[in-house]
């Protein structure tokens, strides 16, 4: 039992320290969060010869955590799997994700046969490459703070090619896998139960979470569910992933409140999250790399190669715009827990008849795609503008390491009554440009009124700004401007967006400084985001300035 309080600590105290050291060279947190149990795991021990930090027994007590941790993050992701957000979509998400999963399948199947792998255990690698870890995805999108169209459909495309996986590898391992004769082992059973176990927790939280009033309940009540749904999944035989996706997105849809519960959870699960990839990090095998072999290395090159042209593709037949196509792909390289638990089911059932072998292909595969593949999400990001400046900014610690000790003896002797010192700190200006957003969702001028408003319905801003053929900024267009046009069908077939354009409040560039945004957000309770303009020319429409995002820099800079 002590192992596990030790295996724990340290954990945490070794993700903590690396994850500010990457994010100081602005490495993802998350790499230093997998590297710090790979150092404190089994697998760099064996190679030293040395016996290892934290050992297999102390490792396995906790792993009720990673379960824990994997449920939260497919449950997240199942919040993007709204209705409503779907249907923004429509049949080109459909399109953009049976061209990129069947594409990136087709070629890792085509070189694992090319070497003579094996049919069935070629599909098997096909349907695995096919899977993109939330997780680590997730994580670096949450460090970034990372918000706009590239984000939104990242997550909903992993959602859908995990999905399909998990269902292509459960119709493919009950015909080729090993058949039981319990009623759990039935296709069936395999494909429904998850779905029962997931409606029906995720019907519960729906209802339960209306009649909680506090916050701290609703968390309460949630990690119980997702509890009780890990249970079933033990229990019943019942794939986790598959139910826990199911559960997020049952409640994105069926709740009142949508994404309060989302929210209430996202302020307590960060922690079990990292303790989940320190977990991971300790199942990476460094002595797999050697013997990937011809296959490992034909299956991260095609891997790479079908995520990238793969997306590529799908966004173009999905008429999505030229930064996510140029993007997309990039931002979906990250693979780890799902591939590992499917390569270890077949590595239990097959043994020494390729199941090892297939199992070491993927673990080796996994050291790549999770130390490469967050540091390409957020390139993705930040090439979509979709982050800030400030966020990207490493956070220093408030004092020095010398300074912190004589604060230590100074504050115990205040407390004391022997002396007190006071120290005070200003904030000094900061241009916009380092905490605006880039990604801004633009109207051309001439756009119709009935687009308009499809465009304005589907948005997520209540004011979207109006740009003319060469970029310049015409005006904004607010939500509720656009009321006095919806019943006079006379003018609807006549009014254009420049039409019912009106003029910015206040003009700011992005070399302004972030003082003189605030007392524009202070002479204007009600407005949240400013758009900003160029500096070099002020015609042109720079970026988006959010309250919260002005807040937190001038808080925290």
């Amino acid at each position: 039992m002590t192992d596990g309080f030790l295996a724990a600590g340290l954990l945490y105290s070794a993700a903590l320290f690396a994850g500010r050291v990457f994010s100081k060279f602005h490495f993802p947190k998350v790499t230093g969060y997998l590297l710090s149990g790979l150092v404190l795991g089994p697998s760099l021990s064996e190679i030293l010869g040395i016996s290892p930090v934290l050992s297999n027994k102390a490792l396995h007590s906790l792993d009720f955590l990673s379960l824990l941790g994997i449920a939260l993050i497919m449950f997240s992701v199942g919040s993007n799997f709204r209705v409503t957000k779907l249907k923004k979509y429509g049949t080109n998400l459909i399109k953009a994700s049976l061209i990129e999963s069947g594409f990136t399948f087709l070629l890792v199947f085509m070189i694992s046969t090319f070497f003579r792998f094996g049919t069935v255990p070629s599909l098997f690698l096909g349907i695995m490459a096919m899977n993109t870890a939330p997780g680590a995805t997730q994580m670096v999108m949450r460090e970034l703070q990372s918000e706009g169209e590239l984000s939104e459909l990242t997550l909903i495309l992993i959602g859908l090619n995990n999905l399909m996986g998990i269902l292509l590898f459960v119709i493919l391992f009950y015909f080729f896998g090993g058949k039981g004769t319990s009623a759990t082992d039935s296709i069936i059973w395999k494909l429904s139960g998850p779905v029962a176990g997931g409606v029906g927790v995720g019907l519960v939280i729906s209802y339960w979470e209306q009649r909680l009033t506090k916050e701290i309940e609703r968390q309460i009540m949630a990690v119980s569910m997702i509890l009780l749904l890990i249970w079933g999944s033990i229990y019943f035989s019942y794939n986790l992933l598959f139910a826990a996706l199911v559960a997020g997105m049952t409640v994105i849809n069926f709740s009142p409140h949508e994404k309060r519960l989302f929210s209430d959870v996202s302020k307590i699960d960060y922690p079990i999250y990292v303790i989940f990839f320190a977990l991971a990090g300790t199942h990476l095998k460094l002595q797999s790399l050697p013997s990937m072999g011809l296959v490992g290395i034909g299956y991260v090159f095609m891997r790479t190669i079908g995520k990238y042209y793969g997306n590529r593709a799908g966004a173009a037949a999905g008429g999505f715009s030229t930064t996510i196509k140029e993007n997309l792909g990039s931002a979906m390289l990250c693979q780890a827990g799902i591939a590992i638990g499917l390569a270890q089911i077949l590595a239990n059932t097959w043994g020494d008849n390729g199941g090892l072998q297939l199992q070491n292909v993927i673990l080796a595969s996994v050291v790549v795609f999770e130390v490469v593949g967050p540091v390409m999400t957020r390139i993705a990001l930040v090439k979509a503008g979709e982050v800030t400046v400030v966020s990207m900014l490493t956070s220093r610690a408030p004092v020095g390491i010398f300074e912190g000790v004589h604060d230590l003896f100074n504050h115990f002797a205040s407390n004391i009554g022997f002396s007190m010192s006071d120290r005070f700190s200003s904030v000094g200006d900061i241009p916009i440009k380092m905490v605006m957003r880039r990604h801004v969702e633009t109207i051309p001028e001439d756009m119709d009124f009935d687009s308009l408003l499809k465009t304005m319905g589907h948005s997520r801003y209540d004011r979207l700004p109006v740009i003319d053929s060469h970029d310049n900024l015409v005006g904004i267009i607010h939500y509720s401007d656009i009321s006095n046009v919806l019943f006079i069908e006379e003018l609807r077939q006549l009014v254009v967006a420049r039409d019912i354009s009106v003029p910015i409040i206040v003009e700011l560039a992005e070399d302004d400084s972030l003082e003189k945004a605030m007392d524009v957000f202070h002479s204007h309770p009600n407005i949240s985001y400013l758009f900003i303009v160029s500096s070099k020319d002020r015609k042109k429409l720079a970026g988006v300035l959010r309250h919260n995002d002005a807040l937190s820099a001038h808080g925290g800079v």
